[in-house]
C-alpha cells in the first residue's frame, strides 16, 4: 500500500490535469449512475457547511446537476461520435421531463435539502432544469420526440415560477421591492438566463423584457461594485457574494450576453475575473488559498474598498472554477500590464489544487471546522473541475475510457474515509458514522451496525493508497 501525505509537495499541475483525470472522473461518475438518466451524489454544500442529507439517508439525484452532466455527454458525442454519449444525453433529458410535476415545477430541486418530492426550492434550482432543456433543445443531435415535449414543459414551468417565486424575496426583503425572483445575485442570474434562452428558442422576448431584463438591470445597477469586481448577494446587509458562487455568476453573465447581445456584460465579466484572486492568501500549510468572501464597509453604498477577508471556511471546491475563469480571462487578454502578477497568483493556486488532489482524482470540498466530512469525501464534481479539465486538455482530449479507481483509506483529524468501488464509509473516533453504496438512492447507512445494500464494510480490503491529510481543520 502506498502512503501519500497532503499537501503533496512534489505534485505538479500536469500530474493531476491530464487524460487519466478525465478517465477517472467519468469512471467515478458511472459509479453514481442510478438509472438510465439518473445520477446520484452526496448532496453536500461545502460553502454553507450543510451535510444534513447524510442523516436523511439520501444519496440520489438533485436536478441542477443535469445542466452539467448532460452538457458533458453532448460534448463527448459531438467530439467522438460514440453513441453511448447520445444515449446518455437523451436519457437525462427524459429524466428532467419525468421530474416535472403537474404544477409545472420540478421535484428534487433543493440540492442540500434533498430528498424533496414536492416543488419547493429556490430560483437557482427552479431554473437550472430550464437551462438544461433549452441546451438540449438546441443540440443538433437531440431526439425529436423528446424535443417535442420541451416547449410545453417550459411554458408550464414559467407559469409555476411566476406564482411560486416572482418577487417572493429572501431573508432581507420579503417580498422584493424591485424586479427579481429571490433577489440573490447568483440565483436571479440563473433565472434571467433561463428566461432569455427560452425567449430565443420560442419567441417569448416580451417575458424577457418584462421580467428578465429588469432583474438584470437591478443587479448591474445596485449589486455590482465595479471598483472591487464583486457583487452583493442581496439576502443580507453588507454581504458580498462568496467566492464559490462566481462560477455560476460568470457563466450566467456570459450566457446572457450570448443570448441577448447585451454589451454591458463583457466588461463586467472581464472585471470580475480580473479580481477573482484578490483574496488570495498563504495558509498555515504554506500554500495559496482563496478567502471565502470580502468584508466591506456597511456605510459605503457604492463599495470601493475591502476592509478584510472572510477566511472562516476554505472552500477548495471553488478553486477549479476560479482557475478556469482566470485562465480564460488571461487567454482573452494576453498583453495585460498586470498579466505577469496575475499569472503568478494563478500558478500558486494551481499548485495548491495539485497538492491536494487525491489519488482518485477528487480534492477536498472544503476545510470546514464544523464537519471534517467535507475534507475527506470522494465525489465527482459536476461543475468546476470537469470544465477545467476539458478546457486545459483541449485538442489533446481523448475519448474517456473506464479505468480501475484505486481503493483508498483517507485520514484527517481523527476521521477516516474508505472508498472501495461503489462502497464508501466515514468513521470518526474509530466508529463508523455513515456508509453507503453509491448506485442505490437510499443507500446510506447510519451507525456501526447497519449493513450496506451490497458488500460488507468490514470485509478485508487491500487498499491501494493510504492518504493522510496533515494540516489541521483550517488552513
Amino acid at each position: 500500500m502506498k502512503t501519500i501525505h497532503y499537501p503533496a509537495a512534489d505534485r505538479k499541475w500536469e500530474d493531476v490535469v491530464n487524460q487519466n483525470a478525465i478517465d477517472q472522473y467519468f469512471t467515478m461518475l458511472e459509479n453514481w449512475r442510478q438509472g438510465a438518466g439518473s445520477y446520484g451524489r452526496l448532496n453536500l454544500h461545502a460553502c454553507w457547511g450543510k451535510a444534513d442529507v447524510l442523516d436523511k439517508k439520501y444519496q440520489g439525484e438533485t436536478i441542477y446537476i443535469y445542466k452539467h452532466l448532460m452538457h458533458f455527454a453532448e460534448l463527448l458525442y459531438d467530439r467522438f461520435g460514440d453513441p453511448k454519449w447520445r444515449v446518455r444525453a437523451n436519457a437525462m433529458a427524459s429524466q428532467i421531463l419525468y421530474l416535472q410535476a403537474e404544477n409545472g415545477g420540478f421535484i428534487h430541486s433543493t440540492s442540500e435539502f434533498e430528498p424533496t418530492f414536492n416543488t419547493i426550492g429556490c430560483p437557482i434550482h427552479f431554473f437550472m432544469p430550464v437551462l438544461s432543456l433549452c441546451q438540449y433543445y438546441e443540440w443538433e443531435h437531440a431526439d425529436e420526440s423528446i424535443k417535442a415535449l420541451i416547449p410545453d414543459a417550459i411554458e408550464r414551468h414559467f407559469g409555476f415560477t411566476m406564482q411560486a417565486a416572482w418577487q417572493k424575496g429572501n431573508g432581507r426583503f420579503h417580498p422584493l421591492p424591485f424586479a427579481g425572483w429571490c433577489g440573490v445575485t447568483n440565483q436571479d442570474l440563473v433565472a434571467v438566463a433561463a428566461v432569455a434562452w427560452s425567449a430565443k428558442l420560442f419567441g417569448t422576448w416580451d417575458r424577457y423584457e418584462q421580467y428578465g431584463k429588469p432583474a438584470l438591470d437591478h443587479i448591474l445597477s445596485d449589486y455590482y461594485y465595479e471598483k472591487l469586481g464583486l457583487f452583493e448577494r442581496g439576502d443580507g446587509v453588507n454581504f458580498t457574494e462568496r467566492i464559490a458562487y462566481y462560477f455560476v455568476i460568470l457563466d450566467m453573465l456570459d450566457l446572457i450576453h450570448k443570448l441577448t447581445g447585451d454589451e454591458r456584460l463583457p466588461p463586467v465579466i472581464d472585471n470580475v475575473e480580473s479580481h477573482l484572486l484578490d483574496g488570495l492568501y498563504t495558509g498555515s500549510d504554506g500554500y495559496a488559498h482563496l478567502s471565502r468572501g470580502a468584508v466591506t464597509d456597511a456605510n459605503e453604498k457604492n463599495k470601493t474598498k475591502i476592509l478584510s477577508w472572510d477566511r472562516s471556511s476554505v472552500t477548495v471546491s471553488s478553486y477549479p472554477g476560479v482557475i478556469l475563469h482566470v485562465e480564460q480571462y488571461l487567454d482573452r487578454n494576453p498583453d495585460l500590464p498586470e498579466g505577469p502578477e496575475l499569472r503568478k497568483k494563478l500558478d500558486a493556486l494551481r499548485r495548491t489544487l495539485a497538492a491536494y488532489t487525491f489519488a482518485d482524482g477528487c480534492a477536498p470540498m472544503a476545510f470546514n471546522p464544523a464537519n471534517p466530512v467535507f475534507t475527506v469525501v470522494s465525489m465527482p464534481d459536476v461543475e468546476g473541475m470537469p470544465y477545467l479539465l476539458l478546457y486545459e486538455l483541449g485538442d489533446r482530449l481523448s475519448a474517456p475510457k473506464p479505468v480501475r479507481l484505486p481503493t483508498v483509506i483517507r485520514k484527517y483529524c481523527g476521521c477516516v474515509w474508505k472508498q472501495n468501488g461503489c462502497l464508501w464509509s466515514f468513521e470518526k473516533g474509530g466508529e463508523r458514522l455513515y456508509g453507503g453504496y453509491s448506485r442505490y438512492v437510499a443507500g446510506i447507512t447510519l451507525g456501526q451496525n447497519e449493513r450496506p445494500v451490497l458488500g460488507d464494510f468490514d470485509a478485508p480490503v487491500e487498499y491501494d493508497v493510504e492518504e493522510i491529510i496533515d494540516v489541521g481543520q483550517t488552513v
